[in-house]
């Protein structure tokens, strides 16, 4: 799995029209600045479900728009 959240934070800002931090979406949300670093940077290993619904309301989306299936070559 691979975490979409600078996808969505940049569409976010843009859409707005001003800059958005991470540390932002933590006060925002108050989900862990760890979920949201490690999610950011894509070294999280599990995201706990209440705080995933919560990036979904904040980014106003779907799971699948956080989080995409990575293909794995296992040839």
């Amino acid at each position: 799995m691979k975490s979409q959240l600078r996808r969505l934070l940049a569409d976010k800002a843009h859409h707005e029209g001003r800059t958005i931090s991470l540390r932002e979406v933590v006060r925002k949300t108050d989900v862990p600045i760890s979920t949201v670093m490690g999610m950011a940077n894509n070294t999280i290993k599990r995201v706990p479900l209440d705080e995933l619904n919560t990036l979904c309301n904040y980014f106003n989306c779907d799971v699948g728009d956080i989080l995409k299936r990575e293909t794995v070559d296992n040839s």
